[in-house]
């Protein structure tokens, strides 16, 4: 039991904005107010205490994730995050397999609708778009709804246009059939060509449905040339569409920003986008991005608000998150206003002068109390995948029969397919990297091995550090020659006991 004492508590769910002590008990919230007999009690005073944070959008999963997913949620004093994209329908049951019981942060998804593998690489240009659609298999959807579809807030989709108002549609519509609402990306990054049809998504967009990227400052966003809301992106705010910061690393332009804001559009969702590339700047964090918000003239209850009550409702996640409701799992967030000079950059390199950051202290998740380390995310070795090329790791030593076996049926298996470097640069090659997973999966199937212990085998012959992502997306970045031999290797010793 522990009684959480002297923070300035803001719970906008409750409509709490008082010093107030919080009392934890058995892993959930006990009481607002009350004081418990013999409780442990912990001195937050001059601190602030809310919900645990939510990020509706991080990368955890493929190749823009970590390998220490805790270190962009826990140790940033973010309780639930939601990987936006990763997997896609073919792939979720990697993405289970590869992150459960690996995360103190609570861990859901927004698959990757109109791509069955998932978000692939940022040097995939999208070329004759409906062919890498490939198919969208309903049935798989619904199935995977009925067993696992707690783990499942959002259908994402990409809004560049190159997919056309039909492909759009789609989504949209399988977004209704599996009842989750559509996550939608409307920042164009420097490789995706984009087309006028983009915009249309504003008027496919449906209530409860999210708009992410609401300031970014690239083609086709919600301000027309002379700088006014598009008509469109109003109609759509009235239907009830919810708009989401999503920072990122392209998303994000002051210019933009102080417009949308000024012309009374307010997003009612905060998100970082965090992934490899921006975690050392300019994203950094929830947090920082919190306090780019509060420069933009939104107080620390409004940013506490868009990352608890209000994306806890949006995914119907408030039975569980958002609040602090006796009875609730006890997710909290303690954080700092640090006043200072401080500069924030967005995405162009343009910076603006605020007068405080805000600083996370500690978490508790589930009641449990986690210390937060807001440079732990910055080790190379947790955003950089480090192809262990010149020996073994350590961990292929470890494995179990097995694993052996099964890896090295699919060296004879991958012996019978070409590829080379020219998959991956310039373009990144999709159709050999699923003829490259079709071909690991097959083998799965043959072996009747557990996937998890097929996918952690085959990741530790190439990997110091547990990165996820799909089997033929990493298989197209090693070199062919440097994954048969690997993999011959660790199966030698279940081939002499055989």
């Amino acid at each position: 039991m522990k009684i959480l004492r002297g923070a300035h508590v803001i719970d906008p769910a409750q409509g709490i904005d008082r010093v107030v002590d919080v009392a934890i008990a058995d892993g959930k919230i006990h009481s607002i107010g009350e004081a418990l007999q013999g409780a442990e009690v912990i001195d937050l005073s001059g601190s602030y205490l809310s919900p645990g944070w939510i990020d509706i959008h991080v990368h955890v999963y493929g190749t823009l994730g970590f390998a220490d997913p805790d270190s962009i949620g826990i140790y940033q004093g973010v309780t639930s995050v939601i990987d936006a994209g990763g997997p896609g329908i073919d792939t979720l049951d990697e993405f289970a397999a590869l992150t459960d019981g690996r995360t103190i942060t609570r861990l859901y998804v927004g698959p990757y609708c109109m791509r069955p593998i998932g978000l692939i690489s940022l040097n995939f240009i999208e070329g004759d778009t409906p062919r890498t659609l490939t198919h969208i298999p309903i049935v798989k959807w619904l199935d995977y709804m009925a067993a696992e579809g707690d783990r499942l807030r959002y259908l994402k989709i990409g809004a560049y246009g190159g997919f056309g108002v039909g492909a759009m549609r789609m989504a949209k519509g399988l977004a209704e059939t599996v009842g989750r609402p559509l996550y939608i990306h409307i920042g164009e990054q420097q490789l995706q060509p984009g087309t006028d049809d983009a915009n249309e998504v504003f008027r496919i967009a449906g209530a409860g449905d999210i708009i992410t990227h609401i300031f970014h400052g690239n083609k086709y966003g919600v301000l027309d040339n002379d700088g006014r809301i598009l008509p469109e992106v109003w109609d759509a705010a009235r239907r009830g569409v919810l708009f989401d910061v999503g920072f990122g690393g392209y998303n994000f332009s002051w210019s933009v920003a102080e417009k949308v804001m000024a012309q009374g559009l307010v997003p009612q969702i905060i998100s970082s986008d965090l992934q490899q590339f921006n975690v050392l700047g300019p994203v950094y964090s929830l947090a920082h991005v919190m306090g780019a918000c509060m420069r933009l003239g939104m107080t620390v209850r409004d940013v506490v608000e868009r990352v608890t009550s209000n994306p806890a409702r949006a995914l119907a996640l408030d039975d569980r998150a958002g609040a602090l409701k006796p009875g609730m799992p006890a997710d909290i967030t303690v954080f700092d206003v640090e006043p200072g000079e401080f500069q924030v950059q967005d995405t162009s390199g343009r910076s603006r002068a605020t007068n405080s950051r805000l600083l996370p202290r500690m978490a508790f998740k589930d009641g449990k109390l986690i210390r937060c380390d807001m440079e732990r995310c910055q080790d190379e070795r947790n955003w950089l995948i480090q192809i262990a090329e010149n020996e073994p790791p350590a961990a292929m030593a470890r494995l179990s029969d097995v694993q052996r076996r099964f890896l090295g049926r699919l060296a004879e298996t991958l012996a019978r397919i070409e590829w080379t470097t020219a998959d991956l640069e310039p373009k990144f090659n999709l159709p050999k990297a699923l003829v490259l997973h079709d071909a690991f999966r097959g083998v799965v199937a043959q072996s009747g091995i557990p996937l998890k212990d097929a996918l952690t085998g085959f990741f530790d012959c190439f990997l110091n550090h547990p990165f996820t992502m799909q089997a033929g997306v990493f298989l197209i970045r090693v070199p062919r020659r440097m994954v048969l031999e690997r993999l011959q290797a660790a199966s030698q010793s279940a081939l002499v006991e055989q």
